[in-house]
């Protein structure tokens, strides 16, 4: 919550939005997915996600780096 230029709880009420949208979503995509294209896809769709949310987590290192808070 700290990184986020927005207020704590606004930061804090974001992070849970996408959170619990996500969580809500999934298991009718997957079920989607499964039914019309073969009960394989929904789990390379899930690989696929973690594929992109690992690339942004390692490009966004620098991001991060930036707006840690600096011990004196």
């Amino acid at each position: 919550m700290g990184v986020s230029d927005s207020p704590r709880p606004v930061a804090s009420a974001g992070y849970n939005f996408v959170r619990w949208m996500g969580g809500a979503l999934a298991p009718f995509a997957a079920a989607q997915l499964g039914e019309h294209y073969g009960p394989q896809v929904p789990f390379y769709a899930g690989a696929l996600a973690m594929v992109v949310a690992i690339a942004i987590a390692l490009g966004g290192r620098r991001f991060l780096a930036a707006h840690e808070p600096h011990v004196v």
